[in-house]
């Protein structure tokens, strides 16, 4: 069953300097879980990719047999393309091209996030 995960990325890419130690603990775990989400969504969408390809395959071949005096390339190109089976992978591959997108930019944001802490907290124990 699909599980709905909400990340509220203004607070979890958020620095407060006054618990910046914390928030450095707090870092590996919370990557940790981000880099697994991503993982997930590029194997669904890798999956439905390699589905979709497969619809397509079929779709094109059994028009293209089909056909009494033989079926045109385009014309199979076509068919294949309106399928159903085809278009619904179509419509879900390209939601998980989506998903994966926004988790690989905000695996991003966190790395570049972890590098700001890591200096503040470096600066902020010379301070001391």
């Amino acid at each position: 069953f699909p599980v709905t995960i909400k990340i509220d990325v203004s607070e979890e890419l958020g620095i407060n300097e006054q618990i910046i130690n914390s928030q450095l603990k707090e870092l590996p775990s919370s990557y940790s879980f981000l880099l697994l989400l991503r993982t997930n969504a590029i194997k669904e969408r890798n999956l439905l990719d390699r589905q979709k390809d497969i619809a397509y395959s079929e779709a094109y071949l059994f028009h293209k047999d089909s056909g009494s005096n033989g079926m045109t390339n385009e014309k199979a190109n076509h068919k294949a393309n309106t399928s159903s089976k085809y278009t619904s992978l179509y419509e879900k591959w390209l939601k998980a091209c989506n998903k994966a997108s926004i988790l690989d930019d905000i695996c991003k944001a966190f790395e570049a996030r972890q590098a700001i802490i890591q200096t503040l907290s470096a600066n902020l124990r010379k301070e001391r």
